[in-house]
């Protein structure tokens, strides 16, 4: 059995040099913390004060029993959550109507509102920082 705890904090320095959004009141430091225990490659993934909790586990290849989406879907899942969340945040600023991810924007606007997103977006930032391999395909539909 193992137990560990990961704290991830923006300072307000960090904070300064990119921010989220130009909204006021969201330019506040939102600490993140989740704590996590298990046995083998299986864990249950908590985060403190909160009412919900996550399972993690990895495919048979790699010793595990497939009983859970393995970290790499979690990674992803964010990646996507991440992107729509912050879109959401970009067109309110930009005044962008958005409809159900499909973006009543144009030509270069739906350009810069992609770029905005993806430069906002900590865990898209996360990914292209890493070092891997990092494609995106936005597709404009119409409303």
């Amino acid at each position: 059995m193992f137990k560990f705890t990961t704290c991830l904090t923006t300072t307000a320095r960090q904070a300064a040099r990119r921010r989220f959004s130009t909204t006021p009141a969201r330019l506040q430091i939102l600490p993140v913390k989740v704590t996590g225990t298990g046995t083998g490659t299986l864990q249950k993934v908590s985060v403190p004060g909160k009412p919900y909790t996550f399972t993690a586990d990895t495919y048979p290849v790699l010793g595990g029993a497939d009983s859970a989406p393995s970290p790499v879907v979690y990674s992803l899942a964010s990646l996507s959550a991440c992107n729509q969340v912050t879109g959401s945040v970009v067109a309110s600023n930009h005044g962008i109507k958005l409809g159900k991810w499909d973006t009543d924007v144009e030509g270069d606007k739906f350009d810069k509102f992609v770029s905005e997103v993806e430069r906002r977006c900590p865990i898209t930032q996360l990914f292209k920082l890493s070092g891997v391999k990092y494609e995106s395909e936005w597709v404009n539909e119409k409303l």
